[in-house]
């Protein structure tokens, strides 16, 4: 075997190697990782009228926030906008990641709202349903009365057969 072919897979410089990186690895000069703090919930109370045209809700939270200096800590106030959509059912979640406490140790903690219908007397939601009939009635017809949520009677026909999602 000729000297030069023992050497011949390292790059060669000018009397010796170069570009050789030789890494290992130290626990104590590796960046830790921040662990997120654990998400914060609010309920977001809605009422069915709300959520029957949709709108707008403004949440007013008040967190801790780093200064520039990243050791310091003030506290600020900031308003959250949660667009509720038509028709949204109880439980659905809305989220603003990072928005909670912010320290130098750990990332920002989420904001969860969660939907939750407002308790009202005149009317209720039924799951998703606005209106339930029996197997018979979807296939031969019926007259349904709704009570609608100005509390107002009104008959609904219904002289074809029913499928699922008609409005």
């Amino acid at each position: 075997m000729d000297i030069d072919d023992l050497f011949s897979g390292f790059p060669m410089g000018m009397g010796g190697f170069t570009n050789m990186n030789f890494s290992h690895s130290c626990p104590a000069h590796e960046p830790t990782q921040k662990k997120q703090d654990p998400s914060v919930t609010h309920d977001l109370r809605v009422s069915l009228e709300e959520i029957d045209s949709s709108c707008n809700m403004k949440m007013k939270i008040s967190h801790m926030w780093l200064n520039p200096d990243r050791k310091s800590i003030h506290n600020e106030d900031k308003i959250l906008t949660v667009e509720v959509k038509q028709g949204w059912k109880e439980g659905t979640k809305v989220t603003f990641p990072k928005e909670g406490d912010q320290t130098s140790n750990n990332t920002s903690a989420d904001i969860i709202f969660v939907l939750r219908d407002k308790p009202q007397n005149i009317s209720k939601r039924d799951d998703s349903d606005v209106i339930r009939i029996s197997l018979w009635e979807a296939l031969c017809g019926c007259t349904v009365n709704v009570l609608t949520m100005d509390i107002r009677t009104i008959p609904v026909v219904f002289k074809d057969v029913v499928r699922l999602g008609m409005q």
